[in-house]
């Protein structure tokens, strides 16, 4: 389920900003700060009986190597730990979240055959119409299918030398061999299509 988008990196080269803020190199991720969160919603004759999820994606590790005279020569890898992929549900029982996570621990991540995601850029552009956004375009592996992906996203530059970069993107579960869950005989099933909002930092190293 899951991902991207990361390339956070690339605010780096934002219009109007100082050539001090536009540096060549490698910039990660800032362990514990930000938010990756997955949406899942329900569909079916009885949806409206049906759950929506919200998932949240932590230890996201990874880098940009970035080339501030050629953007197109810059690239970003990043890893998510399939175990820690956690279902937040807030409204949810504790029981019924522990159930929600084991199934997609089990049926949908398959966490003990395939133990990480993995995204890794292909190209970068800007968005255009958009003086801080740009089009991360990459290869998104999940369950050990790869998929192409196309993400934009916004960055900023904010204190303490930091990059924060948010954006939102959708994938069909369908894609990389997923069977959406459906319970009740189909009548309530999660969606397919899964979608993605994220607010990430990244430092320089």
């Amino acid at each position: 389920m899951i991902p991207v988008t990361f390339l956070l990196s690339l605010i780096l080269f934002r219009p109007g900003l100082g050539a001090q803020q536009i540096s060549s190199g490698r910039h990660c991720i800032e362990p514990g700060r930000g938010q990756f969160l997955i949406l899942v919603g329900s569909s079916g004759l009885f949806s409206v009986f049906g759950h929506d999820h919200t998932i949240e994606a932590k230890e996201i590790t990874g880098c940009a190597e970035i080339d501030s005279a050629d953007l197109a020569r810059s690239s970003v890898e990043l890893t998510f730990p399939a175990n820690k992929i956690t279902v937040l549900d807030p409204k949810e029982s504790a029981t019924d979240r522990a159930k929600v996570q084991e199934q997609m621990n089990t049926d949908v991540l398959r966490i003990q055959q395939f133990p990480s995601i993995r995204f890794r850029s292909t190209g970068v552009r800007r968005a255009p119409g958009r003086e801080n956004g740009f089009i991360v375009d990459g290869q998104l592996t999940i369950r050990d299918r790869t998929q192409p992906v196309s993400i934009p996203l916004e960055a900023a530059p904010v204190g303490g030398g930091s990059i924060r970069v948010r954006g939102e993107y959708s994938f069909r579960q369908t894609a990389f061999g997923i069977t959406p869950v459906r319970v009740a005989g189909g009548a309530v099933r999660v969606k397919d299509e899964v979608k993605v909002r994220f607010e990430l930092y990244l430092i320089r190293m």
